[in-house]
């Protein structure tokens, strides 16, 4: 359904290069165009766009080592304290309300930047990607002090370092530490991890459920069907909803209708849109059908969430 004629959401998302031109605290001298594609910092300059709701076209990492702030992730608010991590995936809406002390080490990586450094998606992704439904995490100290210290060596080759033949490779191989330590962290803090009879098993779901999720960020505000899925994947709905189950303990509707309420719930919140235009905006084919599908997922009318 071609929605060009009713009105766009409010809600900025804001790319890597948007944020690095406004955080003028970080200085750059290694400027080409993979450096665009992360931003790193020990300090609040970062937090600004975080201020009000909105996107960012990557993945967020933030790890508070000072006083505490409020964060809003998906319409859900936790107090982030010192040693604690927060992740945010690409669709998820942010909002952070720092108190005067907060002090945090941030990193922002695109995906495309993940995939430029050589990391392995396929074991890395579905763990990002998945943390963005449970976003806080409490840190061991060994892990917070890890981390502390491999940002720290980032942020300083960055601005100290004179560029020479291996100031990429540098800066990419403490980036991808920094990335696998997290993964390990996350893994952790996971399921625990099938035997070694079904690793191989798992290894194709994971690649499965990463161009799934893949998918399901591109297209959920037009397609809701399981089937629209698999035949995009060459499987069959059956086996598609297996694997999905498998590495998330979800179905893929479940994915699916989370993706679409979310979504919902941020433009009736955050947006200036009436319902009919989120009903449009989200593919329905009436208002009438869009309050139905909402009232089921979420026990209310899209209305009476509109009003709270």
């Amino acid at each position: 359904m071609n929605t060009s004629n009713h009105t766009q959401p409010d809600i900025p998302c804001y790319t890597l290069p948007m944020l690095t031109s406004r955080n003028d605290d970080q200085e750059r001298p290694l400027s080409g165009p993979l450096f665009r594609d992360f931003l790193i910092a020990q300090t609040d300059s970062v937090l600004g766009p975080f201020r009000h709701p909105c996107r960012i076209a990557g993945i967020v990492i933030g790890v508070c080592t000072a006083g505490r702030c409020r964060v809003v992730s998906n319409l859900n608010e936790l107090t982030l304290e010192a040693g604690a991590m927060c992740i945010s995936s690409p669709k998820n809406v942010l909002q952070i309300i720092p108190d005067r002390d907060f002090r945090a080490d941030v990193l922002i990586i695109s995906p495309e930047f993940i995939k430029q450094i050589h990391i392995n998606t396929q074991l890395m992704m579905p763990l990002m990607l998945s943390a963005g439904n449970r976003p806080f995490f409490t840190l061991t100290e060994s892990d917070r002090t890890a981390l502390h210290y491999l940002i720290y060596q980032i942020e300083r080759e960055i601005q100290v370092a004179t560029e020479t033949h291996f100031t990429t490779e540098i800066i990419c191989g403490l980036i991808s530490a920094t990335i696998y330590k997290i993964g390990d962290i996350l893994t952790r803090h996971a399921n625990p991890q099938p035997d070694a009879a079904h690793a191989a098993g798992r290894n194709r779901a994971e690649a499965y459920f990463q161009q799934f999720i893949q998918l399901l960020g591109k297209h959920y505000k037009s397609e809701r069907s399981v089937g629209f899925y698999a035949r995009q994947m060459c499987i069959t709905p059956k086996y598609l909803t297996t694997l999905i189950k498998r590495v998330s303990n979800r179905s893929v509707s479940e994915w699916i209708d989370d993706y679409v309420i979310m979504e919902a719930k941020t433009l009736l919140r955050y947006s200036s849109m009436s319902v009919q235009e989120v009903a449009y905006q989200l593919n329905f084919p009436n208002q009438s059908f869009f309050g139905s599908y909402f009232k089921r997922l979420t026990g209310m009318s899209p209305s009476q969430y509109k009003q709270q």
